[in-house]
């Protein structure tokens, strides 16, 4: 991997398991998208400063009656780290910190086997001169990567070589205090982009990066439009990023199949899988919209008239 890296270039300690208070939470999700056969999905553990690990494999398409999911949850080994952790059907290895990872599900329903490589530099929170939002973890890394990966769905076996989100966070979470959020992925390979606007407190919050051209940059502004469908669930999105050096991509979502999950009783997740236009550039992409679970249940009766 090539590339200037980031003010901040996160350690290769960014990479492992972290001392978590007893309210603390750490979770790695790995988005999987896969347009080629209109599916998309995520491998995501989390742990809790308590002891109690949860893993939890999705899947889901357009053309699926429901979401495909299966979850464990169980107490994990103090001494257990992330270059070789297991926890029921998961197994995850950091082969190289913040470079290579590989990744397996072997269970009922969901079988996967697949390795990672960065394609840019991972992008910490840190790094920010504003720092992480404190009510969602002392830190968290961002990046993107070159997967080869073999999927079996219910007996159906795909091959897979595309593109993974790889997202990285330690420390307190408190989900319902972001009233809406938006975390925004896109990647080609080449050039990447990552951005989270938070809406808490009555502020909004500002972190990510732009990859391109072999630099990467904290991101400055953000400028987007997008439209909903009748659900309240994105259907297109569009923005202009603009880097701390000044410079501009302009990336345009279309969405191919939507996730919704949810992590308490207070809000909702909506994550779009996304093909996407990167500065005139074939790619993929995520295109996540967070919500008070109150008020998108009240909203969404009015989209189709105001939203």
């Amino acid at each position: 991997m090539s590339a200037t890296p980031p003010l901040g270039q996160p350690t290769t300690d960014h990479a492992f398991r972290h001392k978590l208070a007893p309210e603390g939470r750490e979770s790695l999700a790995h988005i999987l998208l896969m347009p080629e056969h209109n599916i998309a999905g995520f491998i995501y553990p989390t742990m809790l400063g308590t002891g109690i690990g949860k893993s939890t494999a999705c899947f889901f398409s357009p053309d699926f009656p429901e979401q495909i999911v299966e979850v464990v949850e169980s107490p994990v080994a103090d001494d257990m780290n992330f270059d070789d952790w297991h926890h029921g059907p998961l197994h995850m290895q950091i082969a190289e910190p913040l470079e290579q990872v590989n990744i397996a599900w072997n269970g009922e329903r969901i079988r996967f086997k697949g390795s990672m490589t960065a394609t840019h530099p991972a992008y910490a929170f840190g790094s920010h001169p504003k720092g992480n939002p404190p009510y969602f973890g002392d830190n968290r890394t961002e990046q993107h990567g070159r997967i080869i990966a073999d999927l079996e769905l219910d007996g159906r076996k795909l091959h897979h070589e595309g593109f993974m989100v790889r997202d990285h966070s330690w420390g307190p979470r408190v989900w319902g205090l972001n009233q809406h959020y938006k975390w925004i992925h896109a990647t080609t390979g080449d050039s990447s982009m990552h951005f989270f606007e938070m809406q808490g407190f009555g502020r909004t919050e500002l972190r990510g990066f732009l990859f391109k051209d072999g630099e990467q940059r904290h991101i400055e502004r953000v400028e987007y439009d997008f439209v909903y469908g009748d659900d309240m669930l994105q259907k297109t999105f569009n923005v202009t990023v603009t880097d701390d050096a000044g410079r501009k991509s302009y990336i345009a979502y279309t969405m191919f199949g939507v996730l919704t999950s949810s992590h308490d009783s207070q809000s909702l997740i909506n994550t779009g899988c996304a093909t996407l236009e990167f500065d005139g550039k074939p790619g993929v992409g995520v295109c996540e919209f967070a919500w008070n679970k109150g008020y998108f249940d009240f909203a969404k009766e009015y989209v189709s008239r105001f939203g």
